[in-house]
């Protein structure tokens, strides 16, 4: 009878705990969406200082003192600071038949957001972009089509890479290396369906010994993949273009950091030719155009967003490789696939001594308390997470050992705020009018609208420059014109190039996003 009870009383326990943990489970779950559904925060005033800001050129972008106030009207007013916003406010002042006035708003500092943070990884990672992308797009060839428009990244992005040297545009061999065998197989059948459909892409797949002989790997890994890739110090890039921008548009173009954006409100007046009112604190400014280019506080503006679009808290951190590291002069990249988990890897070139230069390791999102859950609708950079930072600082000399030695170690860590959506793809486009919905009138001022570029999916080197001058054609009014070549730009029509239906904003995105969708992805 005792083993009877005994094992009664497992079971009972066993019951007790599985009922407890899917208890805890949608607890957490609803706390998720609790929060996505909320009104995201405006940007913390004490935010992680990003080792890409050290030294920053061009302090004089954030020139603003207390008393200044906003313009009165712009043509544009474009919210945000990043590659996306940089790259939109060029295609507008570049293109516009008529000179049109721009109005950059930045919550803190010029590019101190997401662009300012990340990993300068200008990497599409083609076979997993295609499997991806054919689960939420309507077939094959526009999957193609997409991973074709993220590949245009790199090589339009490297054409500044002579003008702006500090930026340190350049191509990388990229590793991914995967630390078990099922996910390097499932891997390896995804390349070969990404091949029948992507025939250019030049890709190879390595043996898990021929990964440690190569790669300076230890016996941790399973196998790699390796491909071309790309990276940058994207502060640097996006401030140096603001800078020529403001000289060379002088008389167009005004940036006021440390003005954040409270409220967007439309106009009574139907036929007012700037019919936007964008609320600051600074100030109030009437826009014929208004772009959000704010990617993961997009739904601070646009509560319609809210569902679709959220933030999401990540981790980046600067290293110095130890003295055993095999030397790549920052022409190497590397992921380390550990799913549901990613790191994503790049080093910068040597130094002017000719030491090594220090690798900037991010990711570890699913290693925190909550296995990343509590990282998600999150909007404050401010902190970080403890258990993810000692995946970051860890993970490099468990791969590389004893190919990493010794005297490496941080230099600095901080965390960021990226924008997720339901279908991993970002929204770039006209939003609806609001306007339309209040006056049946017919007569309403076309020449104006909203817009937006955001929602990058942690991907913002291989969609947000893109975006941003797709978007900036459309306000300018040129996306049915032949265009020819420019440095950073495609010729030809816009729909000859950019994915116009992947990522609009319309009534059935607003379903298929939803982040309810996502929640079978990362959780």
């Amino acid at each position: 009878m005792g083993a009877v009870i005994s094992s009664f009383q497992d079971v009972v326990a066993t019951l007790g705990f599985v009922v407890r943990l899917i208890a805890s489970l949608n607890t957490k779950y609803n706390n998720v969406f609790e929060r996505v559904n909320s009104m995201p925060p405006l940007p913390v005033a004490n935010s992680t200082a990003p080792y890409w800001l050290n030294n920053a050129p061009y302090p004089e972008l954030n020139n603003v003192n207390d008393t200044s106030s906003v313009p009165p009207e712009a043509d544009v007013v474009i919210i945000g600071s990043g590659i996306t916003a940089v790259a939109a406010a060029r295609t507008i002042l570049e293109l516009s038949r008529t000179p049109s006035s721009v109005l950059v708003l930045e919550a803190r500092d010029i590019c101190s957001g997401a662009t300012g943070r990340n990993g300068g990884h200008i990497k599409t990672s083609p076979y997993h972009s295609f499997i991806e992308l054919r689960k939420t797009l309507s077939s094959d060839e526009e999957a193609r089509d997409v991973v074709r428009f993220l590949m245009r990244h790199l090589p339009l992005l490297k054409e500044f890479a002579a003008k702006y040297p500090a930026a340190q545009i350049r191509d990388v061999e990229t590793v991914d290396l995967f630390l078990s065998d099922k996910d390097f197989d499932a891997a390896k059948k995804d390349v070969q369906m990404t091949l029948k459909w992507l025939p250019e892409i030049e890709i190879e797949i390595w043996t898990a010994e021929q990964a440690r002989d190569r790669f300076a790997a230890n016996e941790t890994v399973a196998g790699a993949i390796t491909y071309k890739a790309g990276a940058m110090w994207p502060f640097r890039f996006v401030t140096s273009l603001w800078k020529d921008l403001v000289v060379q548009f002088s008389d167009r173009l005004t940036l006021m950091a440390r003005t954040p954006v409270v409220a967007v409100k439309t106009s009574t007046d139907g036929m007012a030719s700037h019919p936007y009112m964008v609320e600051t604190s600074r100030g109030t400014i009437k826009a014929r155009h208004v772009l959000h280019a704010t990617n993961g506080y997009a739904g601070h503006l646009l509560p319609e967003l809210r569902p679709c679009l959220t933030g999401l808290r990540g981790h980046m951190s600067a290293q110095k490789p130890g003295d055993a590291f095999p030397a790549t002069d920052g022409n190497r990249s590397w992921s380390i696939v550990h799913l549901p988990g990613l790191d994503y890897v790049t080093q910068l070139p040597n130094n002017a001594d000719g030491s090594q230069g220090d690798v900037m390791m991010g990711g570890g999102f699913a290693r925190g308390a909550d296995e990343g859950l509590d990282n998600i609708a999150v909007w404050d950079d401010s902190s970080k997470d403890t258990l993810t930072m000692v995946h970051i600082n860890g993970i490099l000399p468990s791969i590389f050992e004893p190919n990493w030695g010794t005297g490496g170690g941080l230099k600095k860590a901080w965390s960021g705020i990226m924008g997720f959506t339901g279908d991993m793809r970002p929204f770039v486009g006209p939003i609806p009018d609001a306007r339309s919905k209040k006056h049946k009138s017919s007569k309403l001022q076309v020449d104006a609208g909203q817009w937006i570029a955001a929602g990058f999916n942690g991907n913002g080197m291989i969609w947000s420059w893109l975006s941003g001058a797709a978007v900036g054609i459309m306000i300018a009014g040129r996306d049915e014109d032949m265009l020819e070549k420019d440095i950073g730009r495609p010729d030809g029509k816009l729909d000859d190039w950019f994915p116009r239906k992947a990522t609009a904003w319309n009534d059935k995105r607003l379903k298929t996003a939803n982040l309810k969708a996502l929640a079978g992805e990362v959780m």
